[in-house]
């Protein structure tokens, strides 16, 4: 049996634990992402790895190594952080296994978040036995990873699938990557909150809102949270039948915080698609909800230290 640390670090969490080969969670924290950035956030990680690295050894367990799935574009290569998420505080150009390496002779593997779903959901979860599937994460952001043949699409250094930002609207609003109108201002919790909190004060009524706050007035039949999520799932349809033209994968798995709402945003793309684009790309793809759920990033970060050995 195979062991290893495996760390997702996303917008509002850090999750870690010991996994197994078998996919299994021996041992689990999660702390909230520090908000004044690196050297919190890399103080944290420390905290959590010695943490982890005791617990292993009080019970007799040999740890193959650490990995890392972190928001942002990483240089898989180099394990470096190349250009970070604005939902991190300063987290460009963090070199994630050179300050791990100084404090622990343990190898350190370092890739994007959602490539480490990828990985997890394709051996344990919603994508196995797939050799062509796309997994979008709707979290604070949107990231993707793509499996093409059986491995991820990394493109030339790791920074491959940033598909939450195709853009799917040129007029649509401005995103924090540059863009306008990409996939991420359609379907992320972020967007999901700041439509709602627009909507909101053109009324007059109190913008203190959250995704969860939408979707909980949706299930109460607010006109308003109807407006804002019928627009998420028309806007996630279209960069879904997009992704079907590029890649014509098999299957499409979607995770992340935003999916915790359930099989029925999954029914309400996979009925929206069948009606756009072209018949012979879209119609045998399956839209598939996580079945690894929030521990897909860390058992997929945790399944570097067994893969890349």
């Amino acid at each position: 049996m195979v062991y290893g640390i495996g760390i997702d670090i996303g917008g509002t969490k850090i999750a870690s634990g010991i996994v197994n080969d078998t996919g299994k969670v021996m041992y689990q924290k999660t702390v909230p992402t520090p908000k004044m950035g690196r050297e919190e956030i890399l103080a944290v990680l420390k905290t959590i790895i010695l943490e982890l690295v005791e617990w292993s050894e009080l019970q007799g367990l040999s740890l193959a190594g650490i990995g890392i799935g972190t928001a942002g574009q990483v240089h898989f290569y180099e394990g470096k952080v190349i250009s970070g998420t604005p939902n991190i505080r300063d987290w460009n150009g963090v070199n994630l296994r050179g300050d791990i390496g100084t404090y622990t002779n343990l190898p350190v593997y370092v890739d994007n978040d959602v490539n480490v779903l990828a990985l997890a959901e394709s051996v344990f979860g919603a994508a196995k036995g797939y050799e062509e599937v796309i997994c979008l994460a709707l979290g604070t952001g949107i990231g993707g990873g793509i499996f093409t043949n059986g491995q991820l699409l990394r493109g030339d250094w790791g920074g491959g699938a940033e598909l939450g930002h195709m853009s799917i609207n040129l007029n649509g609003d401005l995103c924090n990557c540059g863009l306008n109108g990409c996939l991420e201002t359609y379907a992320s919790g972020t967007w999901i909150a700041k439509r709602m909190q627009k909507a909101r004060q053109e009324q007059g009524l109190s913008a203190d809102v959250t995704s969860r706050d939408v979707f909980a007035l949706y299930r109460q039949d607010d006109p308003l949270a109807r407006r804002v999520i019928q627009t998420m799932i028309h806007g996630l349809s279209y960069g879904i039948v997009n992704l079907i033209h590029l890649f014509n994968p098999q299957a499409i798995v979607l995770g992340g915080g935003v999916m915790s709402e359930g099989q029925w945003i999954v029914d309400s793309v996979q009925k929206k698609i069948s009606t756009m684009g072209m018949n012979s790309l879209v119609e045998e793809v399956e839209i598939k909800l996580s079945e690894l759920h929030s521990n897909s990033g860390l058992i997929g970060a945790a399944m570097q230290t067994w893969l890349y050995k």
